[in-house]
């Protein structure tokens, strides 16, 4: 008879970050687990925030905030393809984990960790030298390019760290751990803040101390994952110093699950490319572009709360989808799908309306009057105006209908988690890629009537409807075949 565990025992285990996703009530093991993901990216954006209001604030105005906050595109087109692979590493461990497989875990762990230090420091030297072409290419306003140059270069000496700490936190999350990283974004993000007062209001660094503080915290975070990747006896695999192989089945399953996530992250991210740049562009005889700019970065800000909120979710549904098929529980599998889209339904309803009501304080935090205020003290009180109403158009347009975005990253993950990663990928180039450029290139850059800000903003909530009708009839064939695979390895275990 198996012992009962004490709460004691429980709690412990809790706050260690062993959680079991196969067993218990999903409908508290799914928060408890998700939970811990959406406060590490909740600090990630906050200390993202806190760069932007710094510099808004303390430092050069509205003009670095922009320099800071429109590069965000452009980061995430960059960094999108490696940072996606490690989605493949959290579903190969993740099922090893439910297999009891701890070789395989051990090989994917070693063969993780070189992989994300070599892309990292590919992506550093890359980014270094096409970053001035690409912001040119994206129209940013002449106003405040050199500064976004500066700090775009400096961001990316950042990569190998950045690479580390995210495949690092992928491989203790599909271990069933989604608690250390977020220890180690606390600690990280304390440091960061304070670096960031520091070279900003004392050594007035403007948009080049944001980014050096930036580059020392990612340093920390990839030491300390590294720490627990390799100290944690009681981890179900451990990084071993000694052990620098690249292990080929391992890589390749990594590689077979993680490519079609990067190529989503990254086309994904290029059609917002398209809508940032439109952004950049857009300008009335009333209005100039960075002006423009402005009310959209804040706006963008706001919304990244509700996705990350949301996300944490949806991402949580991969690691709990393949320990679950891996440990052959497929009447875990639907429950796991309908208790996320029901979390996805309150979290992102309560969001978007907590947004739209108080749009006028939340996007003041970033629009403030004093970014608005020149070095020779004259308050811009129209450019304020202009960009407080563009940010609280965005907001309410795109952030009411956030809720969509959930529904369509639980369908995608849930995918994922199955071992089919070139669906979601697919639906994404065609539905939310494609789709996007189509709109903005062909139509509402040719059409003046519909040539405004709301109607370049509608290809947002427009992409996630049409995804999730094309997830639709596909998910039941999955089921179907996943269902199937898991009878026939119970009967042959049975027999």
């Amino acid at each position: 008879m198996e012992k009962k565990e004490s709460f004691s025992q429980k709690l412990h285990r809790i706050f260690s970050g062993q959680i079991n996703l196969t067993e218990g009530n999903l409908f508290a093991t799914i928060p408890l687990y998700a939970i811990p993901m959406v406060l590490l990216s909740f600090l990630q954006m906050f200390y993202s925030s806190v760069d932007e209001l710094v510099v808004s604030n303390f430092g050069g105005g509205y003009t670095s905030m922009n320099a800071v906050g429109s590069n965000s595109a452009l980061i995430n087109l960059i960094i999108g393809l490696f940072v996606g692979i490690s989605v493949g590493a959290n579903v190969v461990i993740a099922k090893a984990r439910g297999m009891n497989d701890k070789e395989t875990a051990r090989r994917t762990v070693q063969s993780s960790v070189i992989i994300s230090l070599f892309s990292g420091v590919f992506l550093a030297i890359a980014a270094w030298f096409v970053a001035p072409a690409l912001l040119e290419l994206m129209r940013t306003p002449d106003l405040y390019i050199d500064k976004a140059i500066a700090y775009l270069r400096i961001y990316f000496l950042g990569m190998p760290f950045l690479m580390v700490f995210n495949f690092g936190s992928a491989l203790l999350r599909g271990m069933g751990d989604s608690k250390r990283p977020l220890y180690v974004l606390l600690i990280c993000g304390i440091v960061n803040i304070g670096l960031n007062f520091l070279f900003v209001m004392v050594f007035n660094l403007d948009v080049v101390g944001v980014a050096i503080t930036t580059v020392i915290a990612e340093f920390l975070e990839a030491l300390l994952i590294l720490f627990f990747l390799s100290h944690n006896k009681e981890s179900f695999a451990v990084f071993s110093w000694k052990d620098w192989t690249i292990y080929k089945k391992e890589t390749k399953e990594i590689l077979k699950n993680g490519i079609p996530a990067g190529i989503q992250s990254f086309v994904f991210s290029f059609s917002n490319i398209f809508i940032q740049t439109g952004v950049n562009g857009f300008s009335t005889a009333d209005m100039p572009s960075e002006v423009a700019v402005t009310g959209n970065t804040a706006s963008i800000q706001i919304e990244h709360y509700i996705w990350i909120a949301m996300n944490g979710f949806a991402v949580a549904v991969s690691s709990f989808i393949s320990q679950n098929y891996g440990a052959l529980k497929k009447e875990n599998l639907k429950k796991v799908f309908w208790i996320s889209m029901m979390y996805e339904t309150i979290i992102g309803v309560s969001l978007g309306l907590i947004s739209y009501f108080l749009r006028y304080q939340l996007i003041g935090l970033f629009v403030s009057p004093k970014a608005f205020t020149d070095e020779s003290g004259t308050f811009l009180e129209s450019a304020f105006k202009m960009a407080l109403e563009v940010g609280t158009m965005r907001i309410t347009l795109v952030g009411l209908t956030y809720v969509l975005d959930g529904y369509m990253d639980v369908c995608s993950f849930y995918l994922r988690g199955l071992g089919h990663s070139k669906t979601p990928t697919l639906i994404t180039i065609l539905f939310v890629t494609v789709m996007r450029i189509v709109y903005i290139t062909f139509i509402w850059a040719n059409i003046p009537e519909i040539h405004t800000l709301p109607l370049l903003w509608i290809c947002w909530p427009i992409s996630w409807m049409l995804s999730i009708l094309a997830y639709i009839p596909i998910l039941p064939i999955y089921n179907k075949k996943a269902f199937a695979e898991i009878d026939a390895k119970l009967a042959a275990r049975n027999a």
